[in-house]
């Protein structure tokens, strides 16, 4: 059988036991430092994009706060902005209606001026006419001139009533 003496075993286990030291002392302790320091370079990656990710959604409730009160503005602008546009609208539709009814009462004033000026001139065409009339058909009669006045005034008056009575 297979002879195995004592102090084999015992030089053996010592040979094991000074292997695992030596191992563990130089391979698994240098190893057990790698790993940790991969496992604490990980978590501290992780905490680095955990607030990188928190500081990214402050900025974008930041900017969503930003764009909505921009879109606020806007709103509002665009609404003050038509406003003042129908206030404007309205300003040039009034002036321009007061700039209208000027212009006719204007007009209007200038053609009672110059139909009265023109009754006036044909009053005293007719009038002279009926005077030459009146001076014919007397003819050379002593007191001409008085009975021609007395037709032209006559004439005048008649003429004025008539004329008062289309004018009116």
């Amino acid at each position: 059988m297979i002879d195995i003496e004592f102090s084999t075993i015992a030089f053996t286990i010592i040979n094991l036991i000074v292997l695992f030291l030596l191992l563990k002392k130089f391979l698994i302790g240098p190893i057990n430092d790698v790993i940790k320091k991969r496992e604490d370079m990980i978590a501290g990656t992780i905490s680095d994009a955990n607030n990188q990710k928190a500081e990214a959604m402050k900025l974008k409730s930041q900017y969503e706060d930003t764009l909505a009160g921009v879109d606020a503005e806007c709103r509002d602008l665009r609404e003050k902005s038509r406003v003042e546009a129908q206030n404007e609208y309205s300003r040039i539709i009034d002036q321009a209606d007061a700039k209208s009814v000027k212009m006719i009462k204007d007009a209007e004033k200038t053609i009672e001026i110059k139909q009265n000026k023109a009754l006036s001139d044909m009053q005293s065409q007719i009038a002279e006419l009926a005077m030459a009339a009146a001076g014919k058909i007397v003819g050379g009669e002593g007191d001409a001139e008085s009975a021609g006045a007395a037709m032209y005034d006559e004439f005048l008056n008649e003429v004025g009533d008539s004329g008062d009575t289309e004018g009116n």
